[in-house]
This record gives C-alpha cells, structure tokens and sequence, in this order.
C-alpha cells in the first residue's frame, strides 16, 4: 500500500492540542512495513536517513491522522524506516473542541460544590464564644453577636 507521508519540523510541547510547524516540510510516497499498524506506523520512504534526520513530525493522510517520530533507521543508502506514534490531541483536535464538558479536577484550581474525594474539605462548624471584658453595649444589654466568615 503506497501512500503519501508528510514529514515536518515542530518545537511544539506534546501536550499542545494543535502543534505550530516550522517552514521545510517535505512529502514522500511511502510503504507501510507489514507488522505496523495505524497508531504505531513503521513506514518504508525511498529518501536517506541524512535528508529527514532533522524531522520529528509526520502526517499521514490516507489514515486522518498525525505522527511524532519516533525512529529513523536507515536500511540503505536512500531507504529508511520511520516509526511514529499518533498524536491523539492534534489528530482529534477538532472534535476535542467541539465538546463541552465540567472539568472534575485541576492541578490548582478547584471547585468547591463538586464532590471530589481527593481534596479534604472540612466542614464543621466552629464556634467560638468570647467574653467581653469591658462595660459597653454587650454588657449593659444581654444580647448575641453572630460574626460570619468565609
């Protein structure tokens, strides 16, 4: 199975939903290798190791989806074999932004009304009575003064 393979340079973290590419990207007919499958792909390119050694990116069309390169071997002088793993967030990018959602947890942000085991939250009243030491008000008239806070 021939298909057409998009090699690219990014600087992008891995955690990017879309990644930014640099300029040079370079296309090549390729050949799926026998014991790859689509979300591992060891692809055979009819180019040297040399020319797409700086590459770290690849796209393949025919299976919708996008690659980080993960090996580059050179089997002969003008043939090597490129080895990716999908890139679930830029593969599916659109459709991650298409849904709505509440987000149960983050790293430092919380929100207090969902239940959420892993965040210890107290809630117990505490009371605490203080005298009035000197004359005034609260003295000379029996009375109960609720301070609230939080």
């Amino acid at each position: 199975m021939s298909f057409s393979c998009t090699l690219y340079k990014t600087k992008s973290e891995k955690t990017a939903l879309t990644k930014t590419m640099e300029t040079g990207s370079k296309s090549y007919s390729g050949t799926l290798l026998n014991n790859s499958n689509v979300v591992d792909p060891s692809v055979l390119l009819h180019v040297g190791a040399d020319t797409i050694a700086q590459y770290n990116y690849m796209e393949i069309t025919d299976f919708g989806r996008k690659y980080f390169i993960t090996e580059i071997t050179a089997l002969t002088a003008d043939t090597c074999m490129v080895s990716g793993h999908v890139d679930v967030l830029s593969t599916y990018a659109t459709e991650i932004r298409g849904n709505s959602g509440i987000v149960g947890r983050a790293t430092n942000m919380w929100h207090k009304y969902m239940n959420d085991n892993m965040i210890k939250v107290d809630s117990r009243p505490q009371i605490t009575t203080q005298m009035f030491n000197q004359g005034g008000y609260f003295l000379d008239n029996p009375s109960i003064c609720l301070v609230v806070v939080g």
